[in-house]
């Protein structure tokens, strides 16, 4: 195959994956302020805005860390370039959760917000977790990745920790019993299995046996 024509291919899949991973990520965002416009969220539209962004902030963080790992499973290299995409998602959800909480919720309160915090600790959990893919998006771009070299590589590690956490937080957050599994744990279990499996995949053994 002439390498130009192979150039040309891969540029038009990459555009077309960029159009499809951009309408996946700002879909879910278009769909929860048309519920609150049609008042289909409930008698407690905050809460259920709060849940909505908690959780699509996990689904697409759980599926930038799949990319990786699938991608070299699969041997298809394309997949890749979903990886930065998801990630920045991820943190953009994960920044509305937070922002309704501290925002609409509480008004920007912060006596009645570090109340909240020191009553429900799972809170500092996913701060912790906020600020952690924060700062991975902020150095998400080529330019910075340049400038920080291996540093870079190191900071990036820190995206299983953020997923640990964030798992950490969800299943923290939900109303029940996790020991009895009395509550809404089959969402964020099934999520924390998968992140599980990644990890798995990440190790050495697993590896080479793939």
């Amino acid at each position: 195959m002439n390498p130009q024509n192979e150039d040309r291919r891969q540029e038009s899949q990459r555009f077309q994956l960029k159009v499809l991973v951009n309408i996946a990520g700002g879909l879910p965002l278009v769909l929860l302020i048309g519920a609150y416009v049609r008042g289909e969220l409930g008698f407690n539209p905050v809460e259920a805005a709060l849940q909505k962004t908690g959780q699509i902030a996990v689904v697409f963080l759980v599926l930038s860390l799949a990319v990786t790992p699938l991608r070299k499973v699969f041997h298809i290299p394309l997949m890749g370039f979903l990886r930065k995409p998801l990630g920045l998602y991820a943190a953009f959800y994960a920044a509305s959760h937070f922002l309704i909480f501290a925002w609409w919720d509480y008004g920007l309160d912060f006596g009645l917000i570090w109340q909240e915090i020191v009553a429900k600790p799972f809170i500092i959990i996913g701060l912790v977790a906020l600020l952690t893919l924060l700062a991975l998006s902020a150095t998400s771009f080529r330019d910075v990745q340049r400038k920080m070299g291996k540093a870079w590589v190191r900071l990036h590690r820190l995206t299983y920790l953020a997923g640990i956490l964030v798992i950490a937080h969800f299943l923290l957050a939900v109303k029940g019993n996790l020991l009895t599994l009395q509550g809404d744990y089959a969402f964020p279990l099934i999520l924390g299995g998968v992140l599980l499996v990644l990890l798995a995949l990440r190790l050495p053994f697993v590896k080479r046996l793939l």
